[in-house]
This record gives structure tokens, sequence and C-alpha cells, in this order.
């Protein structure tokens, strides 16, 4: 009961500490705007690993924001309700995370490396990339990556420079923004946050409602001052649920951005099923994203075939198994049919169209499950594939 009570304490503390300026958890309330600006009150400020007076920062140009550590911390025996800390001397300056990854563009617009660990996978058509050094808004990108997708992946997105102009009225010049998740106590590295001092156009959050049922998006907006020698800027505290994404298969694809796959880059050929268990019935079975139309659909598109179904003298089928592993990633995929001509087409569109799979559910979590699935077609007279009909026989 003692542990419990303290716990109870440590949580308010947590909560009180990392509400500089917080006003809404609804995005769609005039009360997001927040109403005034914090100074960082309480927080210890720390220049290249040494505590200063906060007053001092102004007489060490050159200093640049590292990140804000929104919890409480001690430090030489004093309790501070966070940290911020600089840095004006470049071995102080922290790793950028994603910092050499290639540019990423979906359905043409550039997008950041977040976002891209952020999107539906299962949404993709097709990937495209090229290693060659590109420069874009005068930063230099080893390489790019395309991708192209049904979807508006934009929708219901802001954009983070009308963000900042919506909800903050602060110019984009004056602002650098603290992108953070809205956990009330510290538990990993991460849960500090981002810095997003530049490039903003490729940054973009979700405020729809549906998210915020889903407990995603912008949870509210904080603001602090921060007085450099340069002159006075604003720490714009975005808190999002949905900074730490919980997408494995979006960090499979690009934890090595320019070596993926473009042709199959959610079939792993490499799978080793030595101590996993692989279900075989499950309470929410494996399926394609959008159902079974949508991915007989990208089928046949990956076949060269027509979406809608043609006369033909002669139908036929093809019986196959995989393993959905609990990432959504396919893996083990064989015929279980006679062998034909056609089989091998089949196959390669499947593995192509692998990112369309969600995982098996079993006991509230994703679990690697064996599919097995009919796939039918009509033929023409010299035993061509002339358009898919069909899917059925899951197990």
């Amino acid at each position: 009961m003692k542990n419990y009570i303290i716990f109870i304490l440590i949580l308010l503390f947590s909560v009180q500490a990392s509400a500089q300026s917080l006003y809404s958890a609804n995005p769609d309330s005039a009360s997001l705007f927040p109403k005034k600006h914090g100074s960082f009150e309480n927080y210890a400020f720390i220049l290249n690993g040494t505590v200063i007076e906060r007053d001092s920062l102004i007489n060490y140009p050159g200093t640049k924001l590292n990140n804000v550590f929104p919890f409480p911390i001690q430090l030489k025996g004093r309790d501070y309700s966070g940290a911020v800390y600089f840095h004006n001397k470049e071995y102080y300056a922290p790793p950028i995370l994603y910092a050499n990854d290639p540019a990423y563009f979906v359905n043409g617009r550039q997008v950041s490396p977040y976002h891209i660990r952020l999107l539906k996978v299962e949404a993709y058509n097709t990937i495209s990339k090229t290693k060659r050094d590109t420069i874009i808004a005068g930063k230099l990108y080893k390489g790019a990556i395309y991708i192209d997708t049904d979807e508006d992946i934009f929708a219901n997105r802001i954009l983070l420079p009308e963000l900042i102009e919506k909800y903050t009225n602060l110019p984009s010049e004056k602002v650098i923004v603290h992108w953070r998740s809205s956990r009330y106590q510290y538990t990993y590295e991460d849960d500090i946050g981002t810095i997003i001092d530049d490039h903003f156009p490729i940054y973009s959050f979700s405020m729809d409602k549906i998210d915020q049922h889903t407990k995603l998006g912008v949870r509210a907006i904080e603001i602090d001052r921060i007085l450099f020698a340069e002159g006075e800027r604003y720490v714009v505290h975005i808190v999002d649920n949905a900074y730490k994404w919980s997408n494995t298969k979006a960090n499979l694809v690009f934890s090595d951005p320019l070596a993926v796959d473009t042709l199959y880059p959610c079939y792993l050929s490499d799978f080793d099923e030595e101590g996993y268990s692989i279900f075989k019935n499950t309470e929410i079975s494996a399926r394609p994203y959008k159902g079974n139309m949508l991915y007989l659909k990208k089928l046949s598109a990956s076949m060269g075939l027509s979406a809608e179904k043609e006369d033909a003298t002669t139908t036929d089928s093809i019986a196959v198994q995989f393993v959905v592993l609990k990432s959504g990633m396919l893996s083990r995929l064989q015929s279980l049919s006679p062998e034909r001509a056609s089989n091998g087409d089949i196959l390669t569109a499947i593995k192509k169209n692998a990112c369309i799979w969600l995982p098996a559910i079993q006991g509230s979590r994703p679990v690697h499950s064996l599919v097995k699935m009919k796939i039918f077609y009509c033929i023409d007279p010299t035993g061509n594939i002339r358009s898919l009909d069909r899917i059925g026989g899951f197990q």
C-alpha cells in the first residue's frame, strides 16, 4: 500500500511538471491555442554537459538546442521539473536520428523519415529508389525512395508550418519544435522526443477526430521561450500519441533504406521458423488489408491483367500456402497444386503484394500463422490466364 501511494505521488508530480502550457487534448477545440508562453520554469539549463544559469545563455553565441527532458530530474543535489540541453561545441552535439536516410517521397510529396515509418505499409503499391545524391532545399540526401499508394496519406493531416501558424500564431523562423509522446513518466531514452529545427514542410501530424478515439495524433501544444545570444526563440512542444510508432512492418522495410528490396519489400525469403510457434487457427485470422477484392485487384495489376472477369471457356485454380509473420511480413510461400506454367506468375504476384497482409491475432497480440488459400482464375484456349476470378479456401 505504501509503494502504491508513492507511485501515485510520483505520477501526479510528473504530470504537473511536464505540463508547461498544456491546454487541451482536443485539436478541434480553440482551447488548444496556448494562452501563454512558459520559460521552462524550474528547468535546469545544461550547456556542453554543465549546468548554467538560464540568464547566462545569452553569453554563449552559436548555442543550439539539443533536446528537452520533460520529466522530474535531480542534478547536483537539486530537484528540477526537467532539463533543457544545449551545445555550442560540435563534440557535444547529439547524434541525429535518421540523419543519413535518403529523401522519401510518397505520391510525389516529400515526407520526413519519421512519417515514412508511420505509414501503413499495407497501402503501398510500388517502391522505387535511386542511390544518386540529391540536394533538396539546401540539404544533401544520399539517394531517394519513392512510394506510390492508392490512398491519400495526407488526408486529415496538417503540415507542420500550417500547424505552427494555426495553433501558435508564431513566425516559423523563430520556432524550434520539440516533438514528443504524451507519456506521463520517463521509461525509455526516446520518450523525451526529438528536436525539429529545419525543413518543416516535410513533417505532418494527424489532427483527426477518429485518431483521438484511437488515442493517436496530436493531443496538445505547449510553448516555451528561450533567450539565445542571437535573440528570442520559441520552443513549440507537440505532444503526440503517435510519436512512438508501433508499425514494425515499416521499421523492417526501412531498417536499411537504400537496401530495401523494391520488388518484394515485405517478403522474407530467409525466415527461419525454428523456435517459433506457427499458429494454424487463431482468434482473428491473417487477412488482406481492406479485404479480398482489393487484394485480387492488386494481384491482377501486378500480373498485367484486367480487374474485370473475362469470359473464358475454362476456369482453373491454384492452391498456395505461406506464413504471415507477426510483423505482417510473408514467408515460406509455396504452391500446393500440380505444376503449371502459370503458377510462377501468380506466386510472383503474391510476393510483390506481401505488404498488404495483416497478421493473425491470438490473445490480443499478433502471432505467426499459416495461411492456405485458393485463387480461382479464367484461362483462354491456349492456357493463358485472362483474369483472376476470386479468392477462397482460407484456412
